[in-house]
């Protein structure tokens, strides 16, 4: 009686057939989280939203309300940064706080990757971005004074460049969605920060609201980021027999 050796179960069992999504070709395995640490984890990732509303209580709330005749649809932001501001004093403490929780955030998405190279780099590029408020800090505008424009232009540019590189290797991190969606912000952010740009000095409706418009996406753009990283890790759980990869998003 002949036998079919194909049929026979290899080293004596069964080898079981897993769903093809939770092995994925490219990834790392994922560590097992503590319930301590990914509670550390979403605490970081919790303070880019709180930044982009602070950063909006903090400008057109605060330091607008204590400069009378400052008009919000018509004036850039930077001029309630500057040093001669009526609400320079009032703004300072909260932007140091905006970027204390901005690094924070950036933290987290960097701690929150697991392998993937793209999003670990747009992790970095948004601490970086954060600290570079504190240098740039170091060249603010000032009133009167046009001496001060040229190097405050260079910090603003050198903090845009951040900006976009940490969008686009965020958007590159992902699949679907989210990737579209980071491009379109990023779009959206520039186009509307040169159409500012070429309406200025002001003041004029175009300067105020194409100002507040490229602002709002990034600070949009940020809050989105920070819940969908927040959820990521429920996607990449499976049975504990089972070692997992990261699954590309």
């Amino acid at each position: 009686m002949s036998v079919d050796r194909r049929r026979l179960p290899q080293h004596g069992f069964p080898r079981p057939r897993l769903p093809q999504h939770r092995f994925p070709r490219r990834g790392r395995p994922v560590p097992r989280e503590s319930p301590r640490v990914n509670a550390a984890r979403k605490a970081l990732l919790a303070a880019g939203p709180l930044s982009s509303l602070l950063y909006v209580v903090a400008t057109d709330g605060v330091a607008a309300a204590r400069w009378d005749g400052y008009r919000r649809t018509e004036q850039m932001v930077s001029e309630l940064l500057a040093v001669g501001s009526p609400g320079r004093d009032a703004i300072v403490p909260l932007l140091w706080i905006y970027t204390v929780l901005f690094i924070a955030f950036g933290i987290g998405v960097w701690t929150s990757t697991h392998g993937n190279r793209a999003l670990r780099t747009g992790g970095g590029l948004l601490i970086g971005y954060g600290l570079w408020n504190i240098v740039g800090g170091a060249f603010p505008l000032r009133l009167g004074d046009d001496a001060s424009i040229p190097l405050h232009i260079v910090a603003t540019n050198i903090q845009l460049a951040l900006m976009v590189a940490a969008m686009c290797f965020v958007a590159v991190g992902f699949r679907g969605r989210m990737r579209w969606y980071s491009f379109l912000s990023l779009v959206l952010s520039a186009v509307m920060g040169m159409v500012a740009f070429m309406a200025a000095p002001g003041p004029n409706l175009v300067l105020g609201i194409g100002e507040r418009i490229s602002i709002g996406a990034f600070l949009l753009w940020v809050a989105v980021l920070a819940v969908v990283v927040w959820k990521r890790p429920a996607l990449w759980k499976c049975p504990a027999r089972y070692p997992t990869e990261v699954p590309p998003s």
